[in-house]
This record gives C-alpha cells, structure tokens and sequence, in this order.
C-alpha cells in the first residue's frame, strides 16, 4: 500500500506531503477542522493530519478510500472517512474511472481522457456534510472539473478554501463561479493567491484582493510553466 511506498521508496512523495504540512502548520491552528474532498489517495489529508488538524476525507472511490485508511492509520483517531461524494444537491451519480489507474476520475465522462469504467456513488451536499460534522477552517477541493458543483452545495462563508482550477474555456468559467460565490458567501470580500500545479508553494508573497486577481487571472498564466492548472485560494476577509 502506499503508506508503505511513502515510509521507504517515494522521496518526492514524501518531499512533497512535508512541503504540504509546513503550508498547513502557518496557515492553521492544530486541531482545526479540515475537509479533504477528492481525497484520492490521501496525501493532502496525510499532510493536514502531520500538521495537528482534524480531517474529514470525501472520497467515493473505494480502492482509494483504503488507502486513505492504510495511509493515515497513524493518525486515525483525528481522521474520519466519507466515502460520498459532494455537490449541488443530494441523490446518486456516476463517478467515470480509468481503467488502469483507478484512481483518477471525473463525474465528466470526458475529462483529459477515456474514461471507461463508471462507479455509481451517492451524493451529499457541503451544507449536510457541516450539519454532520461541523463547519471546517479549511475547505480543499480537487474533484477533476466538479468544483463548482461542490461549491455550489455551499451556504456557508468558510475562512480557507483552495480547489483546482485549468485554464480550459470549460473550467475557467467554472473558476470564475467559484470565485463568485465565495466572494458572495464571504460579504466582506476576499483575498486570493495561487499555487503551482501539484504544489502549496504559493506563487505571491502577499494575497492579492479580489479586483487585483482579476487584473492577472488567467491572462498572466497562459506562458507561466507549471502553471496551466493549479490551485487558487482563497481567504475570506
């Protein structure tokens, strides 16, 4: 299992949750609550778990929810499972898997590649994900072009939340949505900052307000290496 792939053969995995635990330890009090939603394999949650936090993993896949449990079992008293997915509304859909991997899927059967296999799985939203288990500091999403579906479920202002953005036509619409409703939720408006594909390392040393994102997002980030997809962040003010 990966736990033991991460202890003894995959330095930059284990590079990488470090760099990832160090962004969580600045950003977050120990004991926070986070939510992990498109768990994966666990490596944010290991990161979140390494860093004092109180995790709730969403992730419907179950290959990849035992490795979550295989992965995080040393900090399995501060980590809970969910082996739902999250959106817009409750009720079921079909999750498109690769074949291969099993571990890399998308609710768009189209999402940069062919995929074949489809795991039904049962949805909830972020609204009766708080109701049951409390409202996070922290709010990760990485869910292969679901994002705004997942936000979408959402009523409630949360201080941290970062997801996945492309700079596909298809996803950047979707970016802006998030970014939209997370500035309407917030009220006071919000702060904003990006980070390298597969990384936290944040690419502004200061947090740009919200009309100051704009004015470089996506224009400036067409030519920047490593930078066609990412994660945005964003802090409520």
């Amino acid at each position: 299992m990966r736990y033991v792939s991460d202890l003894f053969t995959n330095p930059v995995g284990r590079k990488s949750i470090a760099e990832d635990r160090e962004v969580y330890k600045k950003l977050l009090k120990p004991d926070s609550l986070c939510f992990d939603v498109g768990a994966n394999i666990g490596a944010k949650s290991l990161s979140m778990l390494g860093a004092g936090c109180r995790v709730v993993a969403f992730e419907p896949q179950p290959n990849c929810a035992l490795e979550i449990e295989s992965r995080c079992k040393p900090y399995a008293s501060r980590l809970t499972l969910c082996k739902k997915a999250l959106g817009r509304e409750p009720g079921n859909l079909v999750l498109h898997s690769d074949e291969i991997h099993h571990n890399y899927a998308s609710f768009h059967n189209d999402w940069e590649g062919d995929l074949k296999v489809e795991i039904p799985v049962e949805v909830i939203t972020l609204d009766e994900a708080i109701r049951i288990y409390g409202k996070p500091d922290y709010l990760k999403i990485d869910v292969e072009g679901w994002e705004f579906e997942v936000l979408s479920g959402l009523s409630h202002s949360i201080p941290i939340v970062s997801f996945e953005y492309h700079l596909a036509d298809r996803e950047l619409q979707a970016t802006r949505n998030c970014i939209d409703h997370l500035s309407k939720l917030s009220g006071n408006g919000l702060e904003l900052n990006v980070a390298e594909a597969e990384t936290s390392r944040f690419l502004y040393d200061n947090w740009l307000p919200e009309a100051e994102f704009w004015k470089v997002f996506p224009e400036n980030f067409y030519d920047r290496p490593g930078y066609t997809y990412g994660d945005i962040w964003v802090r409520a003010l």
